[in-house]
């Protein structure tokens, strides 16, 4: 179940998209529309996703853009413990999954070629979720060199993805900010109810190499 959350949580970069424009009046507004802005126009990155309760990292979407613009990226996770990963290099898209591979060539009707005006919606600005409409409580708070701003959402509005069968019953994110504006990290914590049984589950995203990720290289025939 809760390999499977992790997948239900980045369905929420889905919604995301909905809030293009951000809100002054909400708290950590600039802070957040600044860095969603910055990482959109990096050239490349690890994402990494860690499961806060178990510490283990479950996801890690690595990116980089061409000279001409071209997207490479490997985008990894674990589902129910076993491993998922596709590749991408403008040119071959590769699936490994429940331990087989798939290959589509450029060309073929399911490939898909991104580039910076038509790029993975990892690697837009709405990886980093924020919705302001949604937003029912807003604060920040300062520890040691760090500002920490807490969203807390109506689950009504923006209905996170949750279990078959379960009933989200809250859901905030918290940024934190070096001093500089500089995002550190940010934890998405989504809490539901299935079979009378509340669940909380929270991932931390950070976002690291950045402008420094060297060869991307093809899944197919890489040394674990």
């Amino acid at each position: 179940m809760k390999n499977k959350a992790l997948a239900l949580v980045m369905c929420l970069c889905i919604f995301v998209s909905l809030a293009a424009c951000g809100r002054p009046d909400i708290i950590g507004d600039n802070l957040v529309m600044q860095a969603r802005e910055d990482y959109e126009k990096l050239d490349s990155a690890q994402v990494e996703m860690t499961n806060t309760e178990t510490g283990k990292v479950e996801q890690i979407f690595t990116f980089k853009y061409s000279s001409d613009g071209v997207l490479t990226y490997k985008d990894w996770k674990l589902i129910d413990g076993e491993e998922n990963v596709e590749f991408n290099d403008g040119e071959t898209n590769v699936y490994l999954r429940d331990g087989k591979y798939y290959q589509y060539n450029k060309g073929d009707e399911k490939f898909v070629k991104y580039t910076r005006t038509r790029t993975h919606k990892k690697a837009q600005d709405t990886m980093l979720t924020y919705i302001p409409s949604a937003i029912t409580d807003a604060r920040m708070q300062h520890v040691d060199n760090t500002d920490e701003v807490t969203h807390v959402y109506d689950v009504g509005k923006i209905n996170p993805a949750v279990p078959q069968g379960a009933q989200a019953t809250g859901f905030a994110v918290k940024y934190v900010f070096r001093k500089s504006g500089e995002l550190i990290s940010f934890t998405e914590t989504t809490i539901y109810e299935l079979d009378g049984k509340e669940t909380r589950i929270a991932y931390k995203t950070e976002i690291k190499q950045k402008n420094s990720v060297g060869e991307i290289e093809n899944i197919i025939g890489q040394e674990e």
